[in-house]
């Protein structure tokens, strides 16, 4: 698996999310607790997430009707 690069966010909705170039994988942490993991991400919206005002609102306009999620854990 490849490398992530982690950004802690202050969002009320997301800790933090970590991105993996080589895999395409996006993985978000939870305010709630839960960690998921996301494929087939390209690395611009990585950047645009990672550089969004609203890292919620992006994540439910652009992420979660999109990629389906794979639970790492709760």
């Amino acid at each position: 698996m490849g490398k992530f690069t982690r950004q802690h966010t202050n969002s009320s909705m997301i800790t933090s999310i970590a991105y993996s170039q080589t895999t395409k994988v996006l993985e978000i942490v939870f305010c709630h607790g839960g960690i998921y993991e996301y494929q087939n991400i390209e690395q611009e919206t990585f950047e645009t997430f990672n550089n969004a005002e609203s890292k919620g609102k992006f994540f439910n306009t652009e992420i979660r009707p999109k990629f389906t999620p794979s639970k790492v854990r709760d």
